[in-house]
């Protein structure tokens, strides 16, 4: 074991050394550290996977085939994909509204009240899938940023107890020497830089997942359009074959 983590002064040592305040300041930043890296790999897999499954559908949903087939296809190789959703909600409002069109008695009806609104209804049903697969990507994110912004402060609350503890053992034993003052501030400095160990870590992840999470929604926004615009067109197809 390297020199800095054995011994009477080692870090491990100091760490085990302290009182009771200060080792439950440290147990807090130990389950702190490994919720942040526990939320790292989860988020690290889940955008991996997202992204991938995001990519297969788009492959898929711009080869040209129809929207039936799309809606099966997706279902069995990527229902784990926000478009895929996204798309899965918007052609069921576009099955019912086909349902009314092919139904001649109600074309007029259909074509006076319903054409004007569809898009409409198409845009808040992608808004709501896309507000519902975005609170998913951001899960857990606020997690990071907690722990991030209070870790450091945890860290220097110990390290204020432990500073405290060693002045009063100092005004109780009479001695003011540098080695009698020494061992007590090590040991409340350590709770200080495991605050930081375990702020840091998650404060990173933080800011690559959240840039992350705005890629995938902006991806997601696009995609909206993108289906609104063949969705239209499809729509405007089935109207004018109605009408013959």
């Amino acid at each position: 074991m390297p020199e800095p983590l054995q011994g009477e002064q080692g870090i491990l040592s100091l760490a085990l050394g302290g009182n009771i305040v200060g080792l439950l300041v440290l147990m807090v930043l130990l389950f702190m550290s490994s919720l942040s890296w526990a939320i790292i790999v989860l988020k690290w897999r889940q955008f991996r996977y997202v992204r991938r499954q995001n990519l297969a559908f788009q492959v898929l949903f711009r080869s040209g085939t129809n929207l039936a087939s799309v809606s099966n296809v997706s279902q069995e190789e990527c229902p784990r994909s926000p478009m895929a959703l996204m798309f899965a909600s918007a052609y069921a409002e576009v099955e019912t509204t086909i349902r009314r069109l092919r139904n001649r008695q109600g074309l007029d009806h259909f074509a006076t009240t319903m054409m004007p609104h569809l898009n409409t209804r198409l845009e808040r049903t992608m808004e709501q899938c896309f507000n519902e697969q975005y609170m998913q990507i951001e899960n857990r994110l606020n997690l990071l940023a907690t722990i991030s912004s209070a870790a450091p402060f945890v860290g220097l609350f110990g390290t204020v107890l432990g500073i405290i503890d060693s002045f009063q053992s100092i005004g109780t034993s009479g001695l003011t020497s540098l080695a009698a003052v020494a061992p007590g501030i090590s040991e409340a400095l350590i709770a200080t830089a495991a605050g930081l160990l375990a702020a840091i870590p998650a404060l990173i992840a933080y800011n690559l997942f959240r840039n992350q999470a705005r890629s995938l929604g902006n991806d997601l926004r696009d995609f909206s359009r993108e289906l609104s615009n063949r969705i239209e067109w499809i729509l405007y197809e089935q109207f004018v074959m109605a009408r013959k």
